[in-house]
């Protein structure tokens, strides 16, 4: 064998290698808001975001949690609607849960995707919280729906739109409704509803509560010391002090 050839084809595959490494690389809108890995189940490493996303045409971000009645409410529909249309979309679940159980819990009877957690790490705190900036997420459930391949903005109005969609052509209609839309750079998006997010002011207070436990054990010690207050009102009005 001519040893010059050998050289020269060594140095011909080096300089490739070379030339890939510093090759930019496709920006892949999935892995920039995801973040790299996206969970397949609970308690697992993840599987490659861009990858696990493809084929489809639609991705739908759930917005949720396992302490949220309404949610746990709506999940049972997006699964059947996940069911019948799964050909076309990916669901991602986002999740408000604060620890392991709850989030694996819940997650387990999911049939489709999950971000990590943001429980786990600051990094991943801090990628849900611009997560729900950027889709004005104003409650849960909420439902986003987004354009697979370009990650554009398709509608904010999905979970009032699965709730309605109660039959297998009726849901893959809807579906056919998505992609027929003009999706947008989700920086020119309008949005509606918030996602889905109820407008309705106790479930703005439940959601407070939610977020900050603290706030309710609070509000429930005023309201024995009030309760207390009108007891003693009703006592010897000679007393002049109030048990607290």
């Amino acid at each position: 064998p001519n040893p010059n050839h050998n050289h020269a084809t060594n140095h011909n595959a080096i300089q490739t290698q070379q030339q890939q490494a510093m090759a930019p690389k496709a920006f892949d809108w999935s892995t920039e808001l995801f973040g790299p890995k996206l969970l397949t189940k609970p308690k697992t490493s993840g599987v490659p975001t861009a990858s696990a996303l493809g084929g489809k045409k639609l991705v739908l971000l759930y917005f949720s949690a396992s302490w949220c009645p309404p949610c746990k409410a709506f999940s049972p529909r997006l699964i059947d609607f996940y069911n019948s249309c799964s050909e076309d979309i990916e669901v991602i679940f986002v999740s408000s849960d604060r620890d392991e159980k709850s989030f694996g819990d819940y997650f387990s009877k999911m049939p489709w995707l999950s971000t990590i957690p943001a429980y786990t790490s600051n990094e991943n705190r801090d990628r849900q919280g611009k997560l729900a900036d950027m889709f004005k997420i104003q409650g849960i459930p909420s439902v986003i729906v987004l354009n697979a391949k370009t990650g554009h903005f398709v509608t904010d109005n999905a979970r009032t739109e699965v709730m309605q969609a109660n039959s297998d052509a009726s849901k893959k209609a809807l579906v056919q409704s998505w992609l027929s839309k003009e999706a947008v750079p989700v920086d020119q998006a309008v949005f509606a509803s918030g996602g889905g997010g109820s407008n309705n002011i106790f479930v703005k207070i439940f959601m407070m509560f939610a977020k900050k436990p603290q706030y309710f054990f609070g509000m429930l010690y005023l309201g024995k010391k009030l309760l207390r207050y009108l007891e003693n009102l009703g006592k010897d009005e000679n007393n002049d002090q109030i048990e607290l």
